[in-house]
């Protein structure tokens, strides 16, 4: 893996929308957030471009991601937001260029599959965690962004991770690389050249706004495509708004025991990484160790050098 340099206070980062369109307000306040860590943010050419659905055509998406990493002068890139559309710009970009440019890069949601492209086909240290506008500017995020710049800038303390508030579904030690994401991007993923690897993986698994039985179709999705076969652990974000109808009932707990009945490995749940109010940035293509007795995930390193 090609790890990236640490961010420092200064450093010029680029802001980026590689999916959906990007309020100005909450931009504007995510913004002033980089600001006040020591950031100084430059704005992609096309961040203000609506296409539909989408933050401008997929060729001014993948230009402004090519010029960031091309500009020696940008340290590291922060995705906006998510939305959708990176699945559209991926068969568009050069991995040559992100090799020869090894930079910190940061998302997550619909940002998943652009991690998985990273990581997998680029071989590049990419950090899954909060967005600019997506994140910065709608919550507070006391411990998130308190966490986010000792990671990025290889501060030690940012690299051990406890989760009072987490659940054990089902206790045990793992350890393995970091992968993983958004559960639909993830199922999003199959069957395509950047195809997320599972095996002797930590996995993080998170969501929002779905409903329970699209959370158990996508879940078996995985199993039945053998991802869940070799992994050495998963860890699960707090599933946001993830309910199931009233008239329905059930819970995500009892899906759990259905889709890894059988199985051995340490499972986490209700970790702070993914769609909630707070959302800690975890380096994807680390050593990790899971324990879940402890309610920690800790990194052999921060990712940067």
């Amino acid at each position: 893996m090609k790890y990236p340099k640490r961010l420092k206070q200064g450093d010029r980062v680029g802001v980026v929308a590689p999916a959906g369109p990007v309020d100005r307000k909450t931009l504007e306040k995510g913004l002033r957030v980089l600001g006040q860590m020591g950031f100084c943010p430059v704005l992609a050419e096309h961040i203000h471009e609506k296409d539909r659905y989408l933050a401008g055509t997929d060729a001014q998406r993948t230009k402004d991601l090519h010029d960031f990493f091309r500009n020696p002068e940008i340290k590291g890139i922060f995705c906006a937001r998510g939305g959708y559309g990176v699945n559209r710009v991926l068969s568009r970009l050069d991995s040559s260029i992100i090799r020869e440019n090894p930079k910190v890069f940061v998302g997550s949601s619909d940002i998943t599959l652009l991690i998985l492209f990273l990581v997998q086909q680029c071989s590049l240290v990419t950090f899954h965690g909060p967005m600019v506008a997506g994140n910065f500017g709608r919550y507070p995020m006391t411990k998130s962004k308190r966490q986010f710049g000792e990671i990025l800038s290889g501060n030690k303390t940012g690299k051990r991770l406890t989760a009072k508030g987490a659940r054990i579904f089902r206790p045990g030690i793992g350890e393995g690389k970091m992968i993983g994401g958004c559960l639909t991007l993830l199922c999003r993923s199959l069957g395509t050249p950047w195809e997320v690897k599972t095996r002797n993986k930590i996995l993080l698994l998170e969501d929002v706004n779905e409903p329970l039985y699209k959370i158990d179709g996508m879940l078996w999705h995985l199993k039945q495509a053998g991802k869940f076969k070799g992994v050495r652990g998963i860890v699960f974000g707090e599933m946001v708004n993830c309910l199931s109808p009233k008239k329905t009932g059930g819970s995500f707990k009892e899906i759990l025991k259905d889709v890894f009945a059988g199985s051995s490995f340490p499972i986490l749940t209700d970790f702070p990484s993914g769609h909630g109010r707070e959302m800690l940035t975890l380096p994807m293509g680390v050593e990790a160790r899971l324990d879940t007795k402890l309610k920690t995930l800790e990194f052999k390193n921060c990712g940067v050098l």
